[in-house]
């Protein structure tokens, strides 16, 4: 992990990464209660990453970074989207999706298993029908147990052609004063019943953009450590028509904090140039003053959250990883 102090020394190449987000899809095909999809990230935002932008990002990436297809997007929407899987194999890089599963099946699941997808996370806010239904909102109807159908689907055909590729799932607390009897319900008819990795987590605000269950607005800010890390973030769209806007990290979704944030666009500006540029200085020298800037200024990950990871079957998971400059979101 890259100090503060030694990350934004000016260089002919990128530092080495740990992980890429490249957003593959901006739009969703849901609309949950909890994200700013439901009301909408405009059209510059909600389209397909071209593939040649795609694989022009992977060739400037350093390092082995994991390459993230879904950004705040969902990837599947990409009926395409195992040729992006295909490219970060190709060039060395394991690629993770979070997705709702909807449309992960059949052929497109498939393609995707073949071409090398190392990592599936699945969104599964709710622990049976009535909780699912009412947060992930969607008009086809798709439910708690179709997603629980595609979990089983998916951890199948990777035992049928003896992939590598994980399979785990993730919650967030609906309700703050029932966490541990909700976690329990997570785990029995989730986590324990797919025999699967599972995440549970408390709800964030969106860089400001929702109001969550819990909130910090008396505690001391200090920065997230993102703009230090060893990420980038690139969407799939941008401002003004522009694709693979690169912003400081995926929480800036929804506007107008998606637009503010933009740090330069990767279709016509080379990542080195965006990464050790003006407006990403910006950033860093505003989180290392405190004077963050307006689209990072009401997010709750400006205060410590050792908490927030409330429960997880994986070993390797921090509860307190949003700490510091500690970011292991795997």
């Amino acid at each position: 992990m890259m100090s503060q102090s030694s990350q934004n020394t000016k260089s002919n190449t990128l530092p080495e990464m740990g992980r890429a987000v490249i957003e593959v899809f901006g739009g969703c095909n849901f609309k949950c209660d909890m994200c700013p999809q439901t009301v909408g990230r405009g059209k510059d935002w909600t389209r397909k990453m071209p593939l040649d932008l795609f694989e022009n990002i992977l060739k400037q990436l350093n390092g082995k970074p994991i390459i993230n297809l879904e950004g705040s997007g969902e990837p599947t929407m990409a009926k395409d989207l195992y040729k992006y899987v295909q490219l970060c194999t190709d060039y060395g890089f394991d690629s993770f999706i979070y997705t709702n599963g909807s449309k992960l099946t059949g052929d497109l699941l498939q393609k995707c298993i073949l071409a090398g997808l190392k990592f599936i996370r699945y969104s599964c806010i709710g622990y049976d029908n009535d909780t699912y239904s009412h947060w992930m909102k969607n008009k086809r109807g798709h439910s708690f147990d179709d997603l629980m159908g595609r979990i089983q689907e998916a951890k199948d055909y990777i035992a049928e052609v003896g992939s590598d590729c994980k399979v785990s799932t993730y919650h967030l607390i609906l309700d703050n004063d029932k966490l541990e009897e909700e976690t329990k319900l997570y785990q029995d008819n989730v986590v324990n019943k797919m025999g699967i990795t599972g995440y549970i987590w408390k709800m964030h605000n969106w860089s400001g953009n929702y109001d969550p269950a819990y909130g910090r607005e008396s505690e001391k800010k200090r920065t997230c450590g993102r703009p230090f890390s060893n990420e980038i973030t690139i969407r799939s769209g941008g401002n003004d028509g522009k694709r693979g806007g690169v912003t400081p990290c995926c929480q800036t979704m929804g506007q107008p904090n998606e637009a503010k944030s933009v740090l330069g666009h990767a279709d016509e500006t080379s990542l080195v140039d965006i990464w050790y540029g003006e407006e990403y200085e910006k950033l860093r020298e505003g989180h290392r003053t405190g004077d963050y800037p307006d689209y990072c200024k009401s997010c709750d990950f400006l205060y410590d959250n050792p908490e927030v990871l409330v429960w997880s079957n994986d070993g390797e998971a921090k509860v307190d990883h949003m700490l510091g400059t500690d970011f292991d979101l795997r």
